[in-house]
């Protein structure tokens, strides 16, 4: 069984393996190393992503997020302004 396991472990005499245990043995190590494989490029791929969204992307958010709070303040002193010339026009047209 040990043989067995270190074979799985390191896939390294296929020959061996189907020897063995036989051929449906040999297909399904394959397929597990392959799939542990491809999983472990698919979960690399997903840390470099993430890692970009925190380094990209969340500064573009901080940036965005000034901006819409300094937009919303200057049309805050807009309304405000736009009020007052309001009153001062109703004033005199009365």
């Amino acid at each position: 069984m040990m043989e067995f396991l270190f074979a799985l472990s390191g896939l390294t005499d296929v020959g061996w393996i189907i020897q063995n245990y036989g051929l449906l043995a040999a297909a399904i190590l394959f397929f597990i190393w392959r799939d542990y494989c491809r999983e472990d490029k698919l979960s690399t791929r997903i840390k470099e992503l993430e890692e970009e969204q925190r380094n990209v992307i969340l500064p573009l958010v901080k940036s965005c997020t000034e901006v819409i709070t300094k937009n919303t303040q200057v049309m805050e002193q807009n309304v405000m302004v736009m009020d007052r010339l309001n009153r001062v026009i109703d004033r005199t047209l009365s």
